[in-house]
């Protein structure tokens, strides 16, 4: 019998380190292992106005018209990404952020067009996305972080890279896993 209580005892050991090295920018096909579940946030937002092609409206200064909107739920969740059939990388996992943010209308759409799904509640994303493939473009973003030097603790600036997916691209009809198959277990 498995034992995953709380009332199991563990012996310390040293864990092996987890590979995090980057991976080359391009074109990977990729697999949808895990999407976590929907995390609500509430803020003051100033919406994007956008015609009803969804282009954002912008004024004579060619500023964006923006709407305040208090108290805005929004709802995020984070997809775990494994890439298949490409050859050292094949196994590794990028993590893409979905929003129902009102300024992010492409985020959702995107990546439902990529896996070949044509609509989907976003509710349903975590339970009927699982295992659907496509390939993903990957670029490699930099960001500025304060690290605090535990022994002295000065804090200096340390530029960290991450891989993210730039945008999503369908496989051709025959490489994606049918939903027939899927409901099946085979």
């Amino acid at each position: 019998m498995v034992d995953t209580s709380l009332n199991r005892s563990y012996t310390a050991r040293e864990g092996a380190p987890m590979e995090f090295t980057l991976i080359p920018d391009g074109t990977y096909r990729a697999k949808v292992k895990e999407v976590t579940p929907w995390t609500p946030k509430k803020q003051n937002i100033k919406v994007i106005q956008r015609d009803e092609t969804g282009k954002a409206l912008v004024d004579e200064k060619g500023d964006k018209v923006t709407e305040m909107v208090n108290d805005c739920e929004f709802y995020n969740c984070t997809v775990k990404m494994e890439i298949v059939e490409q050859g050292d990388y094949t196994g590794r996992i990028i993590f893409h952020n979905l929003s129902t943010h009102p300024n992010m209308p492409f985020n959702i759409p995107a990546f439902l067009y990529g896996i070949g799904m044509k609509e989907l509640m976003a509710s349903e994303i975590q339970s009927k996305t699982i295992n659907k493939e496509c390939l993903i473009e990957v670029y490699t973003d930099s960001y500025t972080k304060d690290v605090e030097d535990k022994e002295t603790g000065m804090v200096e600036k340390v530029k960290k890279e991450i891989n993210r997916i730039n945008y999503f691209k369908q496989l051709p009809d025959l490489q994606q896993p049918s939903d027939e198959m899927d409901d099946l277990g085979i």
